[in-house]
């Protein structure tokens, strides 16, 4: 393994996970309804599982990362369409906190598949 692909893995894995927990604490305290809540949580994991589905690990990982890039541009996006009265910083950590699931359970999903896959 390449010392980027290692460092690539080390920012998927690290990093994903502290943006991750800090939107996720900001999506509990929402003013969304529990079932709302649970609605986008099953859509989002719904659209990762597909994701983990089709596509392999470094594929996963690497857009993650694009969209890591990307970040705060959508956070930028996110504010100016809902225009409320809420700070760039909780954007970003919405936005977090949909990437990383999404991308957590393609990563997952895919870690299944093949390990199914391989199983004799």
């Amino acid at each position: 393994m390449r010392v980027l692909d290692v460092v690539a893995w080390v920012v998927f894995l690290g990093l994903s996970f502290i943006l991750w927990a800090s939107g996720v604490v900001l999506f509990l305290r929402s003013s969304l309804s529990l079932l709302r809540k649970t609605g986008w949580t099953l859509f989002l994991l719904s659209v990762g599982a597909a994701i983990g589905y089709m596509l392999p690990l470094p594929a996963i990982r690497n857009r993650f990362l694009v969209l890591l890039v990307g970040l705060p541009i959508l956070a930028v996006i996110d504010a100016k369409l809902a225009k409320s009265n809420r700070r760039l910083s909780f954007w970003f950590r919405d936005c977090s906190y949909e990437i990383c699931t999404v991308f957590g359970t393609a990563a997952a999903t895919r870690f299944v598949v093949e390990r199914i896959n391989s199983a004799p």
